[in-house]
C-alpha cells in the first residue's frame, strides 16, 4: 500500500504539470471532417494549402503555425485542413470531385496545381502565392484568403479580423 502511495505520489505532477502545457500543434482535420464540423456548429474552415519543396510554406509551418498562441487561436475558432495544393489525389468538396487534372500524357511528372486551390484560390496580381490560407464559412462561402508566407503578426491580425466578424 505504501509503495502505491509513493508511486502515484511521485507521477501524479506529470499530469498536473502537462494538463497547463500550452499546446504546440494545430488539431488538422480531413476537409470531410470540417465541411461536417463547420455546418454542424457553424465555425469556419481554414485551408491550408501549400506545396512539397517550398521553402515559404515549411518555413510557415515551423515559425507560424507552431507557435502556441497561433495554434491556440486557430483550435479554438476553426476547422484547420492542411491540403497538398499540388497533390494528384482526388479530393471531395462540396459534393463535387476535384483532382489534379494534367494528365499523364500531357507531363508525366507534373505536378500542377490541384482543381480544388484552382477554385479557391484567386490569383494575386495574376499569380498564384504559396502557401495560401482560405477561410470558409458553414455555407461552404469562401470568406477571405490569405496569399503567400504570413507572418505571426500577420495571422494574428487576419485571423482576428475574421473571428470578430
Amino acid at each position: 500500500m505504501k509503495r502505491i502511495i509513493i508511486l502515484l505520489l511521485s507521477i501524479a505532477p506529470y499530469f498536473i504539470f502537462a494538463q497547463g502545457a500550452p499546446k504546440t500543434s494545430i488539431d488538422w482535420v480531413s476537409l470531410a471532417e470540417a465541411e461536417n464540423f463547420s455546418e454542424k456548429y457553424n465555425k469556419n474552415i481554414l485551408i491550408y494549402f501549400y506545396r512539397d519543396n517550398c521553402d515559404y510554406c515549411m518555413r510557415m509551418k515551423k515559425e507560424v503555425l507552431s507557435d502556441p498562441q497561433i495554434v491556440k487561436l486557430i483550435n479554438e475558432n476553426f476547422f484547420p485542413v492542411m491540403i497538398n495544393g499540388k497533390s494528384k489525389k482526388p479530393i471531395i468538396y462540396n459534393g463535387t470531385k476535384y483532382i489534379n487534372d494534367v494528365s499523364i500524357e500531357e507531363d508525366p511528372n507534373s505536378t500542377w496545381r490541384h482543381n480544388l486551390f484552382f477554385d479557391l484560390v484567386t490569383p494575386t496580381k495574376k499569380n498564384f502565392y504559396w502557401p495560401t490560407i482560405v477561410i470558409i464559412n458553414g455555407k461552404h462561402e469562401k470568406q477571405r484568403q490569405f496569399a503567400g508566407f504570413q507572418s505571426k503578426p500577420q495571422l494574428t491580425r487576419n485571423l482576428n479580423k475574421i473571428k470578430e466578424s
